[in-house]
């Protein structure tokens, strides 16, 4: 796999990186809350060596958003209907890094007080790394869930198809689930339901790095390792077992799209992305849509006892047998970890072309951003 910080020729540390991105935003048209929550899981993802969802979108989608008329800056997000278990939420078209934060807080809150909560939200924009805001659940000692998805009513030019089928009707539809650990580190699982997520076959392209094969077809259904012809994202099993991711990203659409009242028959056009329906009365999807959710853990036992069997169940992991040439076996969360741990200490590594980007956008905006050359290994 693509090593994104051998491709890096620069380093910013993260304390910049957070606080670059939080002026920035706001300098954009984002209120200081929608700016803070925006910054704050930009740099959770790259500190924790998810670049595909970091610091390198912050003008492609977010800044770029607002002048395409994708984002609302200073959305206002609401609540279409709720019990004190679950709530139906409206992303108001806003920036999706702050709806997500915004739902799952909701849903943390909710838990807090029945022991579970569950958002569905529809209407939203890209939110970035799901795990972000599973991660959020763990500090209350809770399992955090979170989803985001996409069915396109008629096809899009890029994404999943079903088993047998060409059309990609499905987006990468992520599904990622955090626990604590206690002495040891917390399981952190993110996933996409697609062998790999578009932004990687995007990130290969910007690299000029062929594809692994496997991940993507073309047009024609042919495998290809061409970034730029990459059209059909296999689902999760590939071509034996696809029809098991294929089943898991219906599954996100469900909750997420269908369960939020995204996926209906009236949506606005404008927000409906790949190629609506010429019939306005046709279901689409407006925006995108999510899922989260928060279970409290000490409504089935005590916390620590959970805790020890969490430990125990890494430590068993790391006691197995290591096939030949690898450095061990990990849990999902591990090996993120030490990535956000060597960052922290020795910057956030970023290319060339993304250094000169985020350059130029301290410019426009008036804002320094202090980057560094990367140390030579």
């Amino acid at each position: 796999m693509l090593n994104h910080a051998a491709a890096a020729s620069h380093v910013v540390a993260a304390s910049e990186v957070r606080a670059f991105a939080t002026r920035i935003l706001e300098r954009a048209g984002y209120s200081p809350t929608e700016a803070a929550d925006g910054a704050y899981a930009l740099t959770w993802a790259s500190l924790r060596g998810i670049d595909t969802h970091g610091i390198r979108n912050l003008k492609r989608y977010y800044i770029d958003g607002i002048d395409e008329g994708i984002i609302v800056p200073n959305a206002r997000f609401t609540i279409d209907s709720e019990t004190p278990l679950a709530a139906r939420a409206d992303g108001a078209s806003g920036l999706g890094l702050a709806a997500a934060c915004w739902g799952m807080r909701l849903a943390i809150d909710k838990a807090a007080k029945t022991g579970m909560g569950f958002v569905a939200m529809r209407n939203s924009n890209h939110i970035g790394a799901a795990s972000c805001y599973a991660h959020m659940a763990i500090e209350h000692d809770m399992i955090g869930l979170a989803m985001t998805g996409y069915f396109f009513a008629n096809g899009n030019p890029v994404g999943m198809p079903p088993t047998f089928g060409l059309t990609p009707l499905l987006s990468t539809n992520p599904i990622a689930v955090a626990a604590p650990g206690g002495e040891q580190f917390p399981f952190v699982l993110d996933m996409s339901t697609s062998t790999v997520p578009y932004n990687r076959v995007e990130l290969y392209g910007e690299l000029g790095e062929p594809l692994s094969r496997g991940w993507a077809r073309d047009d024609s259904g042919d495998d290809t390792v061409d970034p730029k012809r990459a059209t059909l994202l296999w689902p999760l099993g590939g071509e034996g077992g696809g029809h098991k991711g294929y089943g898991l990203a219906m599954l996100v659409h469900i909750l997420t799209g269908v369960l939020s009242g995204g996926w209906w028959h009236n949506p606005e056009r404008e927000r409906t992305h790949g190629h609506p329906p010429d019939d306005p009365a046709s279901y689409a999807q407006q925006g995108q849509s999510n899922f989260f959710g928060a279970i409290r853990l000490d409504q089935f036992g005590p916390v620590d006892e959970f805790k020890r069997g969490m430990d125990e169940t890494i430590r068993a992991v790391h006691r197995s047998a290591v096939e030949p040439g690898r450095d061990g076996v990990y849990v999902a969360g591990e090996l993120e970890r030490a990535t956000e741990q060597r960052r922290r200490r020795d910057g956030i590594p970023v290319t060339t072309e993304l250094a000169v980007e985020l350059a130029e956008v301290g410019r426009l905006y008036e804002v320094p951003l202090e980057i560094q050359p990367a140390p030579s290994s």
